[in-house]
């Protein structure tokens, strides 16, 4: 049996990108589209990729 600590990673995460995507999207609109893709990437793109190998065994 694991700890559970994966639950609350996704949890976190769940949290996390419903709140930073709209600010990655404000940003975009208002200097330029290519702008709120770079912020984004590190924003979004990393967490998920460090939830994806943290709940990898």
């Amino acid at each position: 049996m694991g700890s559970g600590a994966g639950v609350v990673v996704l949890a976190a995460f769940f949290f996390y990108v419903p709140l930073v995507a709209p600010f990655c999207v404000l940003v975009g609109a208002r200097t330029s589209r290519r702008m709120g893709w770079l912020m984004s990437i590190p924003m979004v793109f990393l967490p998920l990729a460090l939830v994806v190998g943290f709940l990898v065994p």
